[in-house]
């Protein structure tokens, strides 16, 4: 699964939307993996932190080295078509 988290910054020299977050995660997942995803935005599983999760394809999977650990990534919202 590739997974991308953005947070909402509270404090500091800047505020991004959630909108603004949940596009800034579309555009680092572009180009991989499947043609579906999950999104699961701030206040769902943290206050402040939006997720978007898409699941890798078979070719991709073929990438992963024999005997490397995967860990389930949490939560995981509805799910949609791939955004573009």
């Amino acid at each position: 699964m590739w997974h991308v988290s953005t947070s909402l910054q509270r404090t500091g020299d800047f505020l991004i939307a959630p909108e603004r977050c949940e596009r800034i995660a579309i555009d680092l997942l572009a180009g991989v993996g499947g043609d579906i995803e999950w999104w699961l935005p701030a206040g769902e599983g943290n206050l402040a932190v939006t997720h978007l999760r898409v699941p890798t394809t078979p070719a991709e999977q073929l990438l992963i080295p024999p005997g490397l650990v995967t860990m389930d990534a949490g939560l995981t919202g509805p799910m949609r078509p791939r955004s573009t």
